[in-house]
């Protein structure tokens, strides 16, 4: 048996597929189980012991053209590989299409818009339901119910584990009594720019005062390049042990860092899942996008969602002109400390 799941991008929505493939896995345990993922979203799945292989896949933020144009040289590469099944938990036509042109004979995948005709099985895109779990009902529709997984997985490789002990251990922070995480940054969905999906540096910085404050220990700050400057005014502003890791972490280290913290806060981004995924207690912080569909995923996790007459917009094509971000502004640093206290106990 050969088994194909398809998704082009992102980082949390490949993550999100992982119990997916962990079901697939659990289900047809000497089957060879490839993915076919974008370049950006590739390390999500680079660990993944339910995989066999990950398979280059088309650009979705490229050109038409060029989106074309992989799409199909992607579908006569993974052709001559003989597939019997293709899941494909993504709703692009131009996804189904390449596992139609690779000649796969059962294809299960999310029906609408017209999507159904290059699919031989599909299930309802269901709008008040989480990701993770539409996704899984493309198992369920493939008769796999009783093997239904629902953690999300991402396994950091060992060195990249060794490294981040050393930091911590260099920076004074292996022994420290409670280590919590703040990833600030994260301001797209779908491709498309939602600076509203950051929630106040000043209240970071806050409530990581708070937090330290009460139980002690120390302050990690996650982040890319373009996160310097946020995360230094966090950083500056924060009265007790902070470790500075921004621009220091691929997605493997950032995964293993989350890993050795006893929790992690993070607005609606691709490291939020990373976080769920290591298996930390993680809080994400919720404005123009829904935590109802996109939140952290199980039930160590929670969310926190600012509701106000216009939100979430992300799913209606983004904020309104003149929007103040009043849903992730609306949020308090006492709403964090209250949903932190609820998981703790």
């Amino acid at each position: 048996m050969n088994i194909l799941v398809l998704k082009p991008c992102c980082l949390g929505d490949v993550l999100m597929t992982t119990p997916l493939v962990a079901t697939l896995r659990a289900a047809y345990p000497d089957a060879r189980i490839d993915y076919a993922v974008g370049d950006w979203a590739r390390p999500a799945m680079m660990t993944n012991p339910d995989v066999d292989e990950v398979l280059p896949l088309f650009n979705p933020v490229a050109s038409t053209a060029r989106r074309l144009a992989q799409a199909i040289s992607s579908a006569f590469r993974l052709r001559w590989r003989r597939y019997d099944l293709a899941f494909i938990p993504d709703r692009r036509p131009l996804t189904m299409m390449v596992a139609y042109l690779a000649g796969v004979p059962r294809r299960f995948g999310i029906r609408g818009g017209g999507r159904a005709v290059l699919l031989t099985d599909s299930v309802a895109d269901e709008t008040r339901s989480h990701e993770v779990d539409i996704f899984l009902k493309l198992a369920e529709a493939a008769g796999l119910r009783k093997h239904i997984a629902r953690e999300m997985k991402y396994v950091p490789t060992q060195a990249s584990l060794e490294r981040a002990l050393e930091t911590l251990h260099a920076e004074g922070f292996e022994e420290l009594p409670f280590r919590v995480a703040l990833f600030p940054g994260g301001q797209s969905s779908s491709g498309r720019d939602f600076p509203h999906k950051r929630w106040p540096p000043e209240r970071y910085a806050l409530l990581a005062n708070r937090l330290i404050g009460k139980h002690g220990g120390g302050v990690i700050l996650l982040g890319g390049e373009a996160e310097r400057e946020l995360c230094f005014q966090i950083r500056e502003n924060i009265d007790h042990p902070v470790l500075d890791l921004t621009g220091r972490t691929d997605i493997d280290a950032m995964g293993a860092v989350m890993q050795l913290c006893d929790a992690v806060i993070s607005n609606d981004s691709g490291p939020m899942h990373l976080s769920v995924s290591v298996g930390t207690p993680t809080v994400g912080i919720f404005g123009p996008t829904s935590a109802r569909k996109r939140g952290p995923y199980g039930a160590r996790h929670r969310a926190v969602q600012a509701h106000i007459y216009c939100g979430p917009c992300a799913g209606i094509g983004g904020p309104m002109a003149g929007c103040g971000a009043a849903c992730i502004q609306r949020i308090t640093v006492q709403d964090l400390e209250t949903v932190l206290e609820t998981r703790a106990n």
